[in-house]
């Protein structure tokens, strides 16, 4: 009976629309499940906020809101600012920008403006299912069966962070959809005599730049692969060809707003010191296991089976080639400063796992009748070992998403108009609170008190000052201040943030 039904939804699932229909089901059904109102924390909120300040700046307006600037015009008491030694905002000419994409705010524009908040998780639900797509095309390519197909969608889905970032508020699977659709044709051309086959994978590694900057490393290891045969074969220059334009293009855009050719990314990355002991270590996070998350083959051991594979002088073999010399660059180029996972699989080499893992199958496939039956259960246990930790994993971040959602309600509840984050403690950025609120961050505890001085030029006596409770308890939440008097305290204890609302005036001299 078992073999009958395994049998039906893996023929369904062997056809285009089935594996479509599956997939898309599946993704949305654990987008109804983990999205919860939408709030989030950390970079989703900062995406968040970004992308509700383009709505109020209109559009090209990329710039963020700052609630202070009449007051702070150098911008000293802005959140998260990259010259306090934060990693979310930075001023250039005037005004302030967030380091993420302002092309993934761009995209969401339409989506957040027809739908809402929930449009933003709706754009990526779309690049997941065409993800999907493309992964069908390249699994037709190398000839996966029925079932294989089958199993690896299953591996997809359950036991990847592949369905988090395609119902979660991120630019990751724009890029895993562009990248995968490049590898389809990178994969296409040599069956095929058109040479638009490269300038349509130079096209989407291209596309998937404007929204993660790993991936130009990955389409740069790719070009010096395919560099060998331009002497050949002088068409191949068509896809280095086509992904530096697109490159050019994005530089040109990314200099004339916010002053940098790598965008707001590259002041950030500009801030890390490099150290060869540091990226050697880090490359091993990247690989097997760091800062608590598991890398590539830490997450994926079954992965080790592609030592079966055996080398041809074919796209195949010429791509394969350029991601293993990605994953060397990725360890020795990326700035140690990110941390590298998502707790179970490698964040920045999630662009190529799901062609990873479909390859995997495939190499398996081709080999299962020659492997020994003790090979044969390795594999079977090192894949379900994947698939439980997935689901580990998105269980986890659901639990995370609920204690986000009380946490919103408790700051929401119990803060004033104005918010005063102590240094490394901005949990919600102005526009995720149930009603939208001036935010600063002190640095210490003089700051407060100039602070504190500008906001009663303008006739504001209360304030909340928030604080992470494990670095600042309620004894030393709210600085001392040798100019102003505090009345009408009221102190509140969330699960994780203290926070105290206060009255304050100047003390009489």
């Amino acid at each position: 009976m078992l073999n009958r039904l395994l049998f039906r939804v893996s023929s369904f699932t062997g056809k285009s629309s089935g594996f479509l229909i599956f997939g898309t089901v599946f993704l949305s059904i654990f987008l109804a499940w983990q999205y919860q109102t939408g709030i989030r924390v950390g970079d989703g909120a900062i995406k968040q906020q970004q992308l509700a300040d383009l709505l109020q700046n209109g559009f090209p307006d990329f710039s963020c809101r700052y609630s202070g600037k009449e007051i702070d015009p150098e911008f000293r008491f802005l959140p998260l600012d990259l010259k306090k030694g934060s990693t979310m905002t930075h001023v250039y000419k005037g005004k302030c920008y967030y380091v993420f994409p302002f092309y993934y705010t761009a995209i969401q524009y339409p989506f957040a403006y027809f739908f809402g908040r929930f449009g933003s998780f709706f754009l990526s639900l779309i690049f997941g299912v065409l993800t999907l797509r493309a992964l069908f095309q390249i699994g037709e390519l190398l000839g996966l069966k029925e079932k294989s197909k089958f199993f690896f969608l299953i591996l997809l889905l359950l036991g990847s962070a592949f369905s988090l970032f395609s119902t979660d508020l991120s630019e990751t699977v724009l890029a895993i959809y562009g990248v995968t659709q490049g590898i389809y044709f990178l994969l296409k051309e040599e069956g095929s005599s058109r040479s638009t086959d490269l300038v349509f994978a130079g096209g989407f590694f291209g596309f998937a730049a404007f929204f993660r900057q790993e991936t130009i490393l990955l389409a740069a290891s790719l070009s010096l692969v395919y560099a060998f045969r331009i002497f050949r074969n002088p068409k191949t220059a068509l896809f280095p060809f086509t992904f530096g334009t697109f490159l050019i293009l994005q530089a040109v855009i990314n200099y004339s707003v916010v002053g940098h050719p790598l965008g707001s990314r590259g002041y950030l990355q500009e801030s890390s010191s490099y150290e060869f002991v540091s990226q050697i270590y880090y490359l091993g996070q990247l690989v097997f296991l760091g800062n608590g998350s598991l890398g590539l083959l830490g997450a994926y051991p079954a992965l080790a089976f592609i030592v079966l594979w055996r080398p041809k002088s074919d796209p195949l073999t010429r791509t394969l080639y350029g991601l293993g010399i990605f994953i060397l660059l990725s360890g020795f180029l990326t700035s140690t400063r990110f941390w590298q996972g998502v707790l179970f699989g490698p964040r920045f080499l999630m662009t190529i796992l799901p062609f990873l893992l479909l390859f995997l199958f495939s190499i398996l496939e081709k080999n299962w009748e020659k492997l020994s039956k003790p090979f044969q259960i390795t594999a079977i246990l090192l894949l379900s070992y994947s698939i439980v930790g997935g689901i580990v994993f998105d269980r986890l971040y659901y639990k995370f998403t609920k204690s986000v959602v009380t946490e919103q309600r408790e700051l929401s509840d119990h803060t004033s108009k104005t918010v005063i984050y102590r240094k490394g403690s901005v949990f919600l950025p102005p526009n995720s609170f149930r009603e939208e609120r001036e935010v600063y961050e002190i640095d210490s505890a003089e700051s407060f008190d100039v602070l504190l001085e500008k906001l009663y030029g303008l006739g504001r006596t209360q304030v909340t000052v928030v604080g992470f409770k494990d670095s600042y308890p309620k004894e030393i939440l709210v600085p001392k201040s040798e100019h102003f008097e505090f009345k009408n305290r009221t102190f509140y204890q969330s699960p994780s943030i203290n926070m105290e609302t206060l009255e304050f005036s100047k003390i009489a001299k």
